[in-house]
């Protein structure tokens, strides 16, 4: 692969992409990996392998490249492969370019670049302007996949995986047709559930929140008005955000309901569940969006009575935030703990839109936080939680992610316990070669992978 060089601020520093797959096993570990900790941690986010046209920006830009560590009797191991996409493969015959950035002009291509998930014994890279793309444990491309025909656009980048009954849930939007589409796969990964509704405008749902009873999602007033130009959304607060509750079985477009809240965006929903009459949702929230609009980012938690109408929004934590996780375990269900990214710069140091400085534990009972601060020049995105298998608790287990050091040729990944959050890493593995900055990812335990 051609190396190149771009001086565009989403192209350098932790976003700079990297231009080589590799495959590098018995890499140096300090400390020690958790005993039984047995699987691999995937995570995917935008490398693109020709340079950019104009107007490319993270997070929205780039192929997918998917890195991943497997961890096995204290022992690691790292690969990464772009996911070979059909656009890609296109453009790696002509040897240049061919697709444009999200905010130019067409032709656009499915990026694959944004998670990575496992379902129903099926690993797929997701990006919501197309169908996912299946992949083997070895990162190889295995193709398109769209659910047995069912899928007619694109899915959700971020469907969630109840975990237990192995449902995976979505919501797809369609910004050209305005509308939505809520899609249910079972188990076995067939498609069970698929209402087509209206949306209040043209807007992106990039996340959602699972209950046992419903899907929630944020319809936010970031409005996409194709009559400004490609894909230019514009901040409109004046329409409020309207909160979608589907019905888990829902089979009907009139079973969904909505319900008026005040303005404001979301791109992540940490968790959310049902108690009687009221969902609560744990989210990071924005107070607008645009470069003259936002000016907060806070964990907030919502309190949405289904009976009233009523939206409470509260203030959990002020200090920047994203990238919420909880246990994957305890998804749907109520939670005490979850986990962010947290903006949090030592002086003179220039922060990057998306790379952190911090991890973040909220304890949504108590109101407590638990920091753990990168070293200088260091950064991280979003911390995917591994639970421990000698414990039971929701608490049980640690926060992985890969991390990114200014100046530092070789990459780290970072192991640390989400008990003592504080006590820093219980053991990094570097590796040879730095790892960009990038998006979501899941811990696939051996047992899961079989």
């Amino acid at each position: 692969m051609q190396p190149w060089h771009s001086d565009n601020p989403a192209l350098t520093r932790a976003f700079a992409p990297v231009f080589d797959e590799r495959d590098d096993a018995d890499l140096p570990i300090e400390g020690a990996l958790p005993p039984g900790l047995s699987g691999v941690f995937m995570r995917n986010g935008p490398n693109p392998q020709f340079e950019p046209g104009p107007g490319y920006s993270y997070p929205f830009d780039g192929t997918g490249m998917i890195h991943a560590l497997y961890l096995d009797g204290g022992r690691a191991r790292y690969r990464n492969r772009w996911v070979l996409t059909a656009e890609l493969q296109e453009e790696r015959d002509a040897g240049h370019r061919i697709y444009n950035p999200t905010f130019a002009p067409p032709p656009y291509a499915n990026l694959a670049n944004t998670n990575v998930l496992r379902h129903a014994g099926r690993i797929h890279a997701l990006y919501e302007g197309g169908c996912p793309y299946e992949l083997d444990d070895a990162l190889g491309t295995v193709g398109a996949n769209t659910f047995q025909g069912k899928l007619a656009g694109a899915f959700s980048a971020h469907p969630k995986v109840d975990p237990l009954t192995g449902e995976m849930l979505a919501i797809n939007y369609d910004l050209m047709a305005g509308t939505l589409e809520y899609m249910r796969l079972n188990s076995t990964g067939r498609v069970d559930r698929q209402v087509a509704f209206a949306s209040p405008w043209p807007a992106l749902v990039h996340d959602i929140g699972l209950t046992a009873t419903h899907v929630v999602a944020f319809v936010c007033p970031l409005v996409f008005d194709f009559s400004r130009g490609p894909a230019a959304p514009g901040w409109e607060p004046q329409r409020g955000t309207q909160v979608l509750l589907v019905p888990r079985d829902c089979t009907d477009a009139a079973q969904i309901r909505w319900i008026e809240a005040a303005p404001f965006f979301n791109w992540h929903v940490a968790n959310a569940y049902v108690d009687g009459n009221v969902i609560e949702a744990v989210l990071p929230w924005h107070d607008g969006y645009g470069p003259t609009s936002r000016k907060r980012l806070e964990m907030h938690r919502l309190r949405i009575d289904m009976a009233s109408g009523r939206v409470d929004d509260q203030t959990l934590d002020d200090q920047p935030c994203e990238f919420g996780r909880v246990n994957d375990a305890w998804l749907g269900r109520r939670t005490r703990f979850c986990y962010a990214g947290l903006r949090d710069p030592r002086p003179g140091e220039t922060p990057q839109p998306g790379a952190f400085e911090a991890f973040a534990r909220y304890d949504v009972e108590t109101g407590a936080k638990t920091v753990y601060r990168l070293p200088a020049g260091q950064t991280a995105c979003e911390p995917v939680f591994a639970a421990d298998p000698a414990g039971a608790g929701e608490a049980d287990g640690y926060l992985l992610s890969f991390v990114h050091a200014e100046d530092d040729a070789g990459g780290r990944f970072i192991v640390l316990d989400a008990r003592d959050l504080a006590a820093g890493p219980v053991a990094q593995v570097r590796l040879p070669r730095r790892v960009p900055a990038g998006l979501h990812g899941s811990w696939m335990p051996l047992q899961a992978a079989a």
